[in-house]
């Protein structure tokens, strides 16, 4: 998927200031990158925790100047015309040449359920059920297999490029943030620093600090108490896919993961549907909202 890279709004000025970009499709890991990256930072500069990105860079001033972004995914999904005809998602021309970009990557059929959950339960942005979104064709699992391609496509054979996996950091978490903090520009890492920031990144405590409140971050939290499924930290699971789809769905996803790069490490594999499947077709009409 080929994207005309042009930014002509404030963020890009914003970027071209920037030292690495993080780029990713949403539900990939992002939050619990950003709190690791936040949390290990300020212990180094011993300052007060913060996910305020402009409170934070004034506290961490040694800090790389790290940049969060979905790139192609907000510009091919994005709500305002205007954001589109400026590109203000996009990463501009020049700095996705100069700088280092971090693609954070998760299994697409695993991003795909929690996406469906983002979209349907937290933002209210999607109206119809899982079977339909998995088959749409802005936001489906197509979608989601140009996207990374095309990330890789671009960026993979740069050597200011490095692919992070979601599940390589679920399954070694110190081996892998240390590998990142070397890659955004940490010539020495701090290992009690590092010691802080994977304890307080972890999933069980970023659980427990949504639903308690204890991260002041409006994009953090429950958008029903009641329902676990509309927790911003969810379930967090490698291979989860297999418990929300139907043998169908799961049939329909594999063959699109046929399309994917296999630099990624996501080989295509059959799988029994799971318990939730049936509870998550009942929804009778698709609507979707800008995204």
């Amino acid at each position: 998927m080929n994207i005309f890279r042009h930014n002509f709004s404030k963020r890009g000025r914003r970027y071209s200031r920037a030292d690495v970009f993080i780029v990713s499709i949403p539900k990939s890991g992002r939050t619990w990158l950003r709190v690791f990256l936040h949390a290990y930072f300020s212990a180094v500069n011993r300052s007060e925790f913060t996910l305020d990105a402009k409170e934070f860079f004034a506290r961490c001033a040694g800090a790389p100047r790290f940049v969060f972004t979905h790139d192609a995914w907000a510009y091919l999904n994005g709500r305002r015309v205007r954001d589109r005809i400026t590109g203000k998602p996009l990463i501009p021309r020049r700095a996705a040449r100069e700088k280092r970009v971090l693609m954070l990557a998760r299994d697409p059929r695993d991003v795909m359920v929690s996406l469906f959950f983002q979209l349907s339960k937290r933002v209210h942005r999607y109206g119809g059920d899982l079977p339909e979104m998995i088959r749409h064709k802005g936001v489906g699992i197509h979608r989601i297999v140009a996207v990374m391609n095309g990330w890789l496509g671009e960026w993979g054979g740069s050597g200011s490029f490095k692919l992070v996996r979601y599940e390589d950091c679920r399954h070694r978490p110190e081996e892998s943030f240390r590998e990142i903090l070397k890659f955004i520009g940490c010539r020495e890492v701090d290992e009690s620093a590092l010691a802080h920031a994977i304890e307080f990144s972890s999933f069980e405590n970023m659980k427990a600090l949504e639903a308690s409140g204890g991260i002041q971050n409006k994009k953090i939290g429950p958008a029903n108490e009641r329902d676990p499924e509309s927790f911003k930290v969810r379930r967090g699971l490698v291979g989860g896919f297999t418990e929300y789809l139907a043998a169908e769905d799961i049939r329909y996803v594999e063959e699109a993961m046929q399309a994917l790069d296999r630099r990624f490490g996501y080989e295509p594999k059959a799988a029994a549907p799971g318990a939730h499947a049936e509870n998550l077709s009942a929804r009778p009409e698709t609507r979707l909202s800008g995204l």
